[in-house]
């Protein structure tokens, strides 16, 4: 019997803009695979190490590491005004902005006649720093009447220095997210929830005849936003959306009538769990076996913390197992018995991929 699989700790939500038209709820049920219920919907993410993991254990409980997608977004107006205030509300609220930009020809969308994403995703990024750029400038403005702006170390000072760096960036059409930031003004500068300070993957919704075969705009325009820190891939959001409504069986024979190997939805999922610095470890048990989202660069202490407050307070030594070793001895007992396994304390750095057990004071 398959076991059960459940959502995954809710970690980050996802926030899809777009012009109208763009396809951008198309994608958005193409994504969660069949499985949206209203506008936001938890989104397991792939990963082909968790599924060997799961039939090799074969837990009664499995658990994947899930993204919240958000389709409740108005659609950004084509006629050239700012986004609204309830937009920009919204999206200071999610943790990643998911760009649809329209790439194929539809005769019913209001914003204009001619195809052209470059022109329709360098209009969006515009309105998201002009809308930073109002909160920067009016924050300047105030703290010119401040008593202690001037006093090192306080405050106002520091606010002071981060905006004055980050005025001539936007002023210039830099988004915050390309401005080089110390963690100190990374970390002050979340307070205000900048909306171009958000981590953003594009996806191009192309024809279907462009799914192989990218126009030289396009695929040079992926090629940069790369360079820049953006992800950015080709998707026919329709195409997806059959995908999605088909059998897990049938799908491989679907997708290698297109000539692919997997879905562009899984590929883009991927984006955009790694754009938000996330890896993944895994707890192989029988009754639950779990993937779960940790930042970059966390601790062995920070991992057991994700699985519960009480694992992290009793904690004592992590058993470790490197996905690696897992797979060359095809089970996590013979990792053991052949010395895979290394105790580690709680500064030990996680790797993406790990099976990790937690010794803890119980």
């Amino acid at each position: 019997m398959a076991p059960a699989i459940s959502p995954g700790r809710i970690f980050m939500k996802i926030g899809i803009i777009g012009y109208a038209q763009s396809g951008r709820s198309t994608l958005y049920r193409a994504a969660s695979r069949g499985m949206a219920k209203g506008e936001m919907t938890a989104v397991p993410v792939p990963d082909p190490r968790f599924t060997a993991i799961v039939d090799q254990v074969k837990p009664k409980k499995a658990t994947p590491a899930t993204v919240i997608l958000q389709d409740e977004f108005e659609p950004i107006s084509s006629s050239g005004k700012a986004l609204s205030q309830k937009l920009l509300d919204g999206l200071r609220k999610t943790d990643l902005l998911l760009h649809v930009v329209r790439a194929f020809d539809n005769p019913s969308s209001p914003f204009h006649a001619e195809i052209d994403p470059i022109r329709d995703l360098e209009a969006v990024e515009v309105e998201l720093v002009l809308a930073d750029l109002q909160i920067v400038e009016n924050r300047l403005e105030k703290l010119k009447k401040s008593l202690t702006v001037k006093n090192p170390g306080s405050a106002d000072y520091m606010e002071h220095a981060l905006f004055s760096k980050l005025l001539p960036e936007l002023e210039n059409g830099i988004p915050i997210r390309r401005v080089d930031l110390s963690d100190d003004e990374f970390n002050l500068s979340k307070n205000y929830q900048f909306v171009s300070g958000k981590q953003m993957v594009v996806a191009f919704n192309v024809d279907e005849s462009e799914i192989l075969n990218l126009s030289e705009k396009i695929s040079s325009r992926c090629e940069s936003l790369h360079e820049n820190g953006t992800p950015a891939l080709a998707i026919c959001a329709s195409v997806e959306e059959e995908i999605a409504q088909l059998d897990a069986a049938d799908q491989p024979e679907f997708l290698e009538s297109l000539g692919l190997t997997e879905s562009a939805s899984d590929r883009l999922i991927r984006a955009v769990y790694e754009s938000l610095g996330l890896i993944t470890f895994f707890t192989a048990g029988d009754n639950d076996t779990r993937a779960w989202p940790l930042r970059k660069g966390s601790s062995a202490l920070k991992a057991a913390g994700t699985i519960h407050n009480d694992i992290a307070k009793g904690f004592i030594r992590a058993e470790i197992v490197h996905y690696k070793d897992y797979e060359k001895s095809g089970s996590l007992d013979l990792a053991y018995s052949q010395g895979k396994m290394s105790l580690e304390g709680k500064d030990y750095l996680i790797q993406d991929g790990d099976l990790i057990h937690i010794r803890n004071k119980s």
